[in-house]
């Protein structure tokens, strides 16, 4: 983690500033950790990884979901390969989404990075700034520390509940996410904490599967066991972004053979 991005950092819990504590002299800041002084939360830094949340914390879907990736990271890589093959392959996938984003050379934080896999199609383009990224599973953000390492890219990145992000209001110039809000524990608090973080005037993308495809999901994960009334809400979630915000819209993306496998929602906050 960057040192001066301590100034963008907040307790998740009660949005106070944080202090470092680092008594083993490291000036990387890849050690550590973040203390807040008003609820007295500690917040280890470990191999440059924030975490903010960990494991027994998460409830619902969102537990269920960091245990899965936790297990089974390792095969990301082929999994994304598969996932993304009906939608006419991972690079086009993706930068279908990608491209709808304002860079500007700002910062950027993406909620549920996982493993990375947006990173090459973002450090690819000129208008890349200082990118950030959040996610719940451990092991995914491991992987995308060892990638971006690799690389060269330099990304911070956090273990936390996009329900409850750690960053200051008005904080970024770009913030999107690619996946995973279908099945998030609570959908309408975590589109209310992405435009809390971001700058006004900024432009907020959101993209996840159909509902078909949602459904079929939740069918292999055997979800409508997780919940009392037996049934998923895998639709679009405009109805939960607030009445404020501006350029609302929904596009279907992903389309193969007559058929959109995934859509794309995005506002402006108000600036």
């Amino acid at each position: 983690m960057k040192r001066s991005t301590l100034e963008l950092l907040c307790c998740p819990s009660c949005q106070t500033e944080l202090t470092l504590r680092d008594e083993s002299g490291n000036t990387s800041g890849n050690e550590g950790e973040l203390f807040c002084s008003h609820c007295e939360r500690s917040y280890i830094i470990k191999n440059g990884i924030v975490h903010f949340t960990d494991l027994q914390e998460l409830e619902g879907f969102n537990q269920r979901f960091a245990r899965f990736y936790n297990r089974w990271s390792r095969f990301e890589t082929i999994f994304d390969w598969l996932s993304f093959l009906p939608m006419g392959g991972e690079r086009k996938a993706r930068t279908e989404i990608l491209r709808r984003l304002e860079l500007n050379n700002g910062r950027a934080l993406e909620v549920s990075i996982g493993s990375g896999g947006n990173l090459p199609y973002l450090f690819n383009s000129p208008e890349v700034g200082d990118v950030y990224g959040l996610d719940i599973s451990v092991a995914q953000l491991t992987n995308c520390h060892r990638l971006a390492t690799s690389r060269g890219w330099p990304v911070d990145l956090f273990l936390g509940k996009a329900e409850e992000l750690p960053f200051e209001s008005d904080s970024f110039d770009s913030v999107f996410h690619i996946g995973g809000i279908n099945f998030f524990s609570e959908k309408k608090k975590a589109i209310d904490e992405m435009i809390r973080v971001a700058r006004p005037g900024t432009k907020i993308v959101i993209a996840d599967e159909s509902e078909q495809v949602a459904r079929t999901m939740a069918r292999f994960f055997r979800l409508s066991r997780s919940t009392q009334n037996n049934k998923v809400d895998t639709s679009v979630p405009v109805h939960l972004v607030p009445e404020t915000m501006k350029e609302v819209r929904v596009d279907g993306i992903w389309k193969t053979h007559g058929r959109y496998h995934g859509y794309c929602l995005e506002f402006r906050k108000p600036g």
